[in-house]
C-alpha cells in the first residue's frame, strides 16, 4: 500500500543532472610556465602545486627592491648626520650673532657720543657682522629644516620599499599556482614553454562532492517542498538506485537565468511550460563516483503522500 501511494503521488523528470562545484584554475601574474606539475584526471589536495612559472624574473624585483630599501636606510643615516651637523652649525651661529650683537650695541653707542668715540667705518663693521650673523642662523635653521625634511623622505621611501618587497614576495609565491580544493583535474589546457597571464584558464579542479539539479515542470512544484525524499537512477550506472532528499528550489526558472530572458511583452506571445530547478543532495556517501554533468531521472515523494 505504502508504494502504490509513492508511485501516484510521486513526481519523476528526465531533464535532470549530475552537477558539483568546478573550479577553473587560472594564474594571478604574468609569467612563462616552467613545469605542468599534474595530469588530467589526477586527484589532487588543497594546497597541492599544480603549475609552476619562471620564478627569474620575480627574483630579480626581490633583489631590486631589496636594494632600494638598503639605498633608503643609507640615505636617512646620511639626513641624520645633516640633522646633526645643521643643530650645531645653529649653536655655533647663535654664538656668534650673540657677539656680534653685543659689538653693534656696543659700537652704535660709542657713535653716537660727542665727540665720536667710534669711527663711522668702524660702526659700519660691527653693523655689517651683526648683519651676517643673524644670516648664519637664518643658513644653519634653513640647512636643519632641509635634513629633517631629507628625513622624512627617506623614511617614506623605505616604507615603500618594504610595501614593494611584500608586494615582490607575493609576486614570487603565486609564481606556484596551487589547488584552492580537494579534487580532480579536468580541462588542462597548459603546457611547459607557454606564456600565460592573470585570468587566463588553465585547468579546472572538480570537487568529489557532487549532487543532481532536476528541472521540473510547474505543473509538479505545488506538492514539492524541501526534505522530500528522492530517488535517483544514473544513465551511466544502470541498475542502482541512488537515495537523498530535496534541498531546495531555485528562486526563479531556468529561463530566467538565460543569457537572453524571454520578453512576453513583444506582443509574440506562445504559452511554454516552464520548468524550475530543484537541488536533491544524497542522504549517504555514493557507491560510485559520479561526474557532473551525467544525465539521471529523478523521482521525488512528497511527504504528505510518504505519510
Amino acid at each position: 500500500m505504502m508504494v502504490l501511494a509513492y508511485s501516484e503521488g510521486s513526481h519523476s523528470t528526465d531533464d535532470a543532472y549530475v552537477t558539483g562545484h568546478v573550479h577553473l584554475i587560472s594564474p594571478r601574474v604574468n609569467g612563462t610556465v616552467a613545469r605542468v606539475v599534474v595530469d588530467d584526471n589526477q586527484f589532487v589536495r588543497a594546497g597541492q602545486v599544480l603549475v609552476e612559472l619562471d620564478p627569474r624574473d620575480f627574483d630579480v624585483r626581490i633583489a631590486l627592491e631589496r636594494a632600494r630599501i638598503l639605498q633608503a636606510q643609507g640615505a636617512q643615516r646620511g639626513a641624520q648626520a645633516a640633522i646633526a651637523e645643521a643643530e650645531a652649525a645653529i649653536v655655533a651661529a647663535t654664538a656668534d650673532a650673540r657677539k656680534s650683537t653685543l659689538n653693534y650695541e656696543r659700537a652704535k653707542s660709542l657713535v653716537s657720543q660727542t665727540p665720536r668715540a667710534l669711527s663711522q667705518q668702524e660702526y659700519d663693521s660691527a653693523n655689517a657682522a651683526w648683519i651676517a650673523a643673524r644670516s648664519q642662523v637664518d643658513a644653519a635653521n634653513a640647512r636643519l629644516a632641509a635634513a629633517r625634511a631629507a628625513l622624512l623622505a627617506a623614511q617614506a621611501q623605505e616604507a615603500q620599499g618594504h610595501a614593494n618587497l611584500r608586494d615582490a614576495d607575493l609576486q614570487r609565491e603565486y609564481a606556484s599556482v596551487v589547488s584552492p580544493v580537494d579534487g580532480y583535474v579536468g580541462r588542462k589546457t597548459v603546457e611547459s614553454g607557454q606564456r600565460v597571464s592573470p585570468g587566463q584558464p588553465l585547468l579546472a579542479i572538480v570537487e568529489p562532492n557532487v549532487w543532481v539539479v532536476a528541472n521540473f515542470r510547474e505543473t509538479q512544484l505545488e506538492r514539492i517542498a524541501a526534505g522530500d525524499a528522492a530517488d535517483v537512477t544514473v544513465d551511466a550506472v544502470p541498475g542502482v538506485t541512488l537515495h537523498g532528499r530535496v534541498d531546495s528550489l531555485s528562486p526563479a526558472t531556468g529561463a530566467q537565468f538565460a543569457l537572453l530572458p524571454p520578453d512576453n511583452a513583444t506582443g509574440n506571445f506562445t504559452k511554454v511550460v516552464q520548468r524550475l530547478p530543484v537541488k536533491i543532495v544524497f542522504d549517504q556517501p555514493l557507491p560510485v563516483r559520479l561526474a557532473p554533468g551525467l544525465s539521471v531521472h529523478a523521482s521525488i515523494r512528497p511527504a504528505e503522500h510518504a505519510r
